[in-house]
């Protein structure tokens, strides 16, 4: 799945697997109604609802959150709260072995949760990380290579904690209301 968005005027685009997005949606969801039905029902422990909201933040974050950004310049990459970023000047390639990879120059590797390897993928040759390998390897080709090929390549690796955030805040708040109201 390819989506786009505008941020400071240069557009990101954005690769998931359909699979991997979805299924772990529909139990963030699941789960999220049990803390909802928890807070609003369960008057003596308000804890269970917290815990149970606190599954959903964890299929969120490995459902949504986890994926690959890229614009005409940057690759950057997302495993649940750790963010890697790299100028596509750095990337040697894209590549599908045993889950997508993303080769740099100076032979790191950088691999991805939503699209790592598995048993059926192996049968089946990857078909979803085969389409995210030719997007990417396509923006590779496309991409405003800045500066030399040359040197040192610069990987910045960072904690993603203003999406996962506010995922937070829309989770707790409204179980924060409940419990509230309901006394």
């Amino acid at each position: 799945m390819l989506e786009g968005s505008r941020e400071k005027g240069v557009r990101t685009e954005v690769v998931r697997r359909l699979s991997f997005t979805w299924f772990p949606m529909a139990a963030a969801v699941v789960f999220y109604a049990i803390a909802m039905a928890l807070a609003a029902f369960e008057q003596d422990e308000f804890a269970p609802a917290m815990v149970v909201a606190a599954f959903t933040l964890f299929f969120w974050l490995m459902g949504w959150n986890s994926a690959i950004r890229f614009t005409t310049t940057h690759l950057s990459l997302t495993n649940v709260l750790v963010t890697s970023k790299v100028a596509w000047k750095d990337v040697a390639g894209v590549t599908v072995d045993d889950g997508l990879s993303i080769q740099l120059r100076d032979g790191r590797t950088l691999g991805s949760i939503a699209f790592g390897g598995s048993l059926i993928g192996a049968f089946t040759k990857y078909p979803t990380h085969q389409r995210a390998r030719r997007i990417l390897s396509e923006a590779h080709l496309n991409a405003v290579h800045e500066g030399r090929d040359t040197g040192p390549v610069h990987l910045r690796s960072s904690l993603e904690w203003r999406r996962p955030l506010v995922a937070a805040v829309v989770l707790y708040v409204p179980l924060l209301v409940i419990r509230a109201v309901s006394g």
